[in-house]
């Protein structure tokens, strides 16, 4: 079975309201027109020494299915504290990461930047975890503290029950347009069969109709996406 791993934060959160990361992730949208030269931009980039000492997880996750979003590609940085948060911003004025900016601008447009607490996050990663789907849940939350109770309590029902695969977390977004969505959940499975085959198994359950009951009033689902990983730079 399964551990869930519910860090400090979900109990700080869930018992008193207030708000302590445990860790942070910075998204960059993009609207890529040359994938394959800024992949490769990018590779050179973390392959540098610049890249292998960057305090954070990088991954460039492309858009399978994105709505009305122009965004087609993702990095994302996965950052393990804040310390580690503020290295990484310094970096940026580096002269080898303005290079790589310099270079890759004309194949690319900003679509969003947001900065997203870690709330909740659990699950296992499976064997082909780096050439993963990743579905992502952008809504908006009016009590975090209810919210994040009762998404703990589905992931404990689903976990017994034995339909929790692959990873998933809860993220809270405190930097970007918050207008548009105050958090994000994910769900991550090793391939598109394997998340639709772990959707249909969720959107069936009763732990889920349940959770959906609940929840209804609290949160305002704005926008679903799916995403496959092209690469992760750790």
């Amino acid at each position: 079975m399964q551990k869930i791993f519910l860090t400090l934060i979900t109990v700080l959160l869930i018992s008193t309201q207030s708000i302590v990361a445990a860790g942070y992730i910075a998204i960059y949208s993009l609207n890529v027109s040359d994938p394959a030269s800024y992949a490769k931009s990018l590779d050179s980039l973390m392959k540098s020494e610049w890249g292998t000492s960057f305090p954070a997880s990088v991954s460039l996750h492309q858009y399978v299915f994105n709505g009305y979003d122009d965004a087609t590609h993702a990095v994302v940085l996965d950052y393990e504290n804040a310390a580690d948060l503020g290295k990484g911003v310094e970096s940026f004025s580096d002269p080898v990461f303005q290079a790589h900016l310099s270079e890759s601008s004309s194949m690319l447009e900003d679509v969003e930047q947001s900065l997203n607490m870690k709330l909740i996050s659990g699950g296992t990663p499976g064997e082909d975890w780096e050439n993963g789907v990743y579905t992502t849940y952008r809504m908006q939350v009016k009590n975090p503290s209810s919210y994040a109770k009762e998404y703990s309590k589905l992931l404990e029902q689903l976990d017994e029950a034995g339909n929790l695969n692959g990873t998933y977390g809860l993220r809270q977004n405190v930097a970007g347009d918050v207008n548009y969505y105050s958090h994000y959940a994910f769900t991550s499975a090793g391939s598109m069969a394997e998340a639709m085959e772990a959707a249909e198994t969720l959107y069936s359950s009763k732990e889920f109709a349940e959770f959906s009951e609940k929840v209804a009033g609290n949160r305002e689902l704005i926008s679903i996406s799916i995403l496959s990983n092209i690469v992760t730079y750790n």
